[in-house]
């Protein structure tokens, strides 16, 4: 685009409100991720991925300045192929002129990087410096995190738990070199500004220390070792001090829902010069911000501001919020962001002055359901700590400050996934780059608008927040429709009025969206444990493993597709992936008088099955473990197997490292048994989230004509089903 373009004029294209499109169409749109700012000058990089080919853009690389950003961008990478090799950490060298990167695939459940596509060559996961103004790519090696040297001359990165070191010169790279030695297993490096000190974290398989390597002395230690576990560390900008974060070596099971903690997490901070540590913050025990922050996005981190401040997250109101302390300590923490709403994606500029976050908070527009969109915001960090709501677009999210104070967001409208723009506040933008496939077939207009809507639990205890996707083809002639609810995984997730920032999401958002055009009624549920609500709705009591209490949501959303006057009650089905999954297994086996078919995706079907249940959920003292797994298992779908009755199509890919691949066969299994009518779709070397553009296609298609085969009637694929 070559003009400021407010959202609306963006999606008012001349189009039929009835035009349809195929599910190809409907995915094959451009998403971009891993926006990035130069630290110094006006570049910007990001990863672009279309129908499965991925590569590296950059805004700001020609030698003169354009009249429009979207005329000042390049492409650094050109890969055509639908392979699952991915591009992830982009690091710019100091100067702005080189882009480090990994290339690869990430690791399955086999501990080595997957390969779904088969390809019959090496798929090791390789770090590559890009000529941000063109040239060829100087080939690193094996490894991962990426970090160039103050003086660009040498970039630092992960291999096989170690830190290495190779020289640049003259477009080439030396064979890489150790760095230091050290028994732990090294992540989260950061170097200080003058590129004297390394700190990083040292994982001993149970636990994590804070390690400092001091370059010109060779010299290792570990400051301040506890029987906590270390994570985050930053330098200030001056190089003097390291604050990190430390939490508790016996963290709270994910599903004891817990919101506070009698062992507190803390902030530390180090004088470098003397090794000496303190704590700078801690909340106190058994209070709301006490158990660590679960983040919406991301880990939990620190930021140090130009003036010494280290900025954290905490839920000490009950909401994920960014709050500031003096480095000097001797003062209590400042809240920068209050409200009920909740922050993420923050970013500072370079010199420590502000920083940007996308929240929910309602922004200018009153009527907007601001729960379940993000808008951009920033705060001055020099006191009275102003903040100014710098887009009104859509949904934008993962904002970059640029050195001038320039902002840049990825913004996803109706139709079309995240792509990168530069903010022009408060209501406009320019987009960077948005290429539109010539053949994408389909206007704005042929999507449906996502609706907000709300019902009760069917216990009561909370209003759950839903999308509707109503079709726009003509109402049958009886007036009522099939329709089908949507789950999310995670649970830490949320739904939102539009593509998510996601690439999971974006595409399951995109199947909604075509769901919808192919007549049904669909209803998106934000159940108890998501984000975007609050502490007491995400850490809900007696959820997961520890009860299934969300399910009175799923019971909540059937019920009020059911009051609808539009919607033909014999015939709701239900999809979602992994948490959604388990969400889908759990209705169809309690509910097949409710649920005429569902549709599951890698879904947890027995808590004490999964493979991190020892070490994650299944805790507390020896004399308990039965009563917990009891309680496991009457939470899970094998449960209430004996109850299913609707049909199921599963599907799995076998290299799945989140939900062990064995949940699903076992439930394959017990369903035959029965006499349940089950089809599968199993894709070998796949992981969890699909790597590959064409499993999404194949897996999206079936589901869809499973649906029509269940929820229809229709036939016409093999194995039909008649609807019950």
């Amino acid at each position: 685009m070559r003009r400021l373009l407010s959202l609306t004029a963006f999606v008012a294209v001349a189009a039929s409100a009835q035009q349809t499109f195929t599910l190809r169409q409907a995915l094959q749109a451009p998403y971009s991720t891993n926006l990035t700012a130069a630290p110094v000058g006006s570049r910007m990089a990001w990863v672009e991925h279309i129908e499965g080919r991925n590569n590296l853009w950059v805004y700001g690389a020609s030698a003169t300045p354009t009249p429009t950003p979207s005329g000042n961008t390049r492409q650094l990478t050109h890969n055509t192929d639908d392979d699952a090799q991915d591009i992830t950490s982009l690091a710019w060298s100091p100067d702005a002129s080189l882009l480090a990167y990994v290339y690869g695939a990430p690791s399955g459940n086999s501990g080595r990087p997957a390969n779904p596509a088969h390809l019959q060559r090496s798929t090791s996961v390789d770090i590559y410096v890009q000529p941000v103004t063109g040239g060829d790519p100087i080939k690193i090696g094996e490894g991962r995190a990426p970090l160039f040297a103050p003086d660009g001359k040498s970039l630092f990165f992960i291999r096989n738990g170690q830190i290495m070191q190779t020289q640049l010169i003259a477009g080439k790279a030396s064979a890489a070199e150790p760095v230091l030695f050290d028994r732990g297993t090294a992540s989260q490096l950061t170097l200080s500004p003058d590129g004297k000190n390394f700190a990083y974290i040292s994982h001993r398989r149970t636990h994590d220390f804070l390690a400092l390597y001091n370059v010109e002395t060779k010299v290792l230690t570990f400051p301040a070792p506890s029987t906590g576990n270390d994570s985050a560390p930053v330098f200030s900008r001056d190089g003097k001090q390291v604050a990190w974060l430390r939490f508790p070596y016996t963290d709270p099971s994910e599903f004891a829902g817990n919101r506070a903690s009698p062992n507190p997490w803390s902030i530390q901070i180090l004088d470098v010069a003397t090794s000496q540590a303190r704590t700078l913050f801690q909340p106190e025990a058994n209070q709301r911000g006490s158990a660590e922050p679960r983040m919406s996005t991301g880990e939990p981190h620190l930021f140090f501001t130009g003036d010494n401040q280290v900025l954290f997250f905490s839920e000490a109101d009950g909401w994920v919020h960014l709050y500031a302390i003096s480095s000097s300590g001797g003062s209590s923490a400042t809240l920068l962001t209050p409200g009920h709403y909740e922050v993420e994606d923050a970013a500072m500029d370079p010199q420590g002055r502000t920083i940007v976050y996308a929240s929910n908070e309602r922004g200018q527009d009153p009527t907007e359901p601001f729960e379940d969109v993000r808008h951009i915001w920033s705060v001055d960090l020099h006191a009275p700590y102003a903040r100014k709501q710098l887009s009104t677009l859509g949904i934008e999210t993962h904002p970059q400050i640029r050195n001038d104070g320039v902002v840049f967001a990825l913004v996803s409208a109706t139709d079309r996934p995240m792509f990168p723009v530069q903010l022009m506040r408060p209501s406009g933008y320019v987009s960077l780059h948005y290429p539109t496939p010539p053949d994408i077939g389909h206007t704005p207009e042929a999507f449906t608008k996502t609706q907000a809507v709300r019902f009760p639990s069917s216990d009561k205890l909370f209003q759950i927040h839903g999308q509707l996707f109503l079709p726009k083809s003509p109402e049958p002639a009886t007036g009522k429709r099939p329709a089908i609810l949507f789950f999310h995984g995670g649970p830490k997730r949320q739904m939102l009025l539009g593509y998510p920032a996601m690439d999971y999401y974006s595409n399951a958002y995109a199947m909604n969206q075509y769901l919808a055009s192919r007549g049904y009624i669909v209803l998106s549920v934000n159940y108890r444990g998501g984000i975007g609500y609050g502490l007491d709705f995400r850490q809900c009591q007696h959820c997961g493993a520890d009860g299934a209490a969300e399910y009175n949501d799923a019971l909540g959303a059937v019920a009020y597709l059911r009051s609808r006057p539009d919607v033909d009650i014999a015939h709701i089905g239900i999809w979602g992936g992994s948490y959604g999954g388990y969400f889908t297994a759990l209705a169809l086996a309690r509910n097949s008088d409710l649920f005429a078919a569902g549709v599951d995706f890698h879904g947890v079907h027995e808590w004490a099955r999964e493979d991190n249940a020892a070490a994650d959920w299944l805790r507390g003292p020896l004399a308990e473990q039965e009563k917990i797994a009891a309680t496991a298992h009457a939470s899970s779908p094998m449960a209430d197997v004996d109850k299913w009755k609707s049909p199921v199509l599963l599907i799995h890919g076998d290299d799945d490292p989140e939900v062990a691949y064995t949940q699903t066969p076992m439930l394959a299994d017990a369903l035959r048994a029965r006499n349940v009518h089950v089809e599968e779709l199993i894709f070998p070397d796949e992981l969890h989230g699909f790597l590959l553009h064409k499993d999404w296609l194949a897996a999206y298609e079936a589901a869809a004509n499973f649906f029509d085969r269940t929820l229809k009637g229709n036939p016409a694929s093999p194995n039909a089903t008649k609807p019950h």
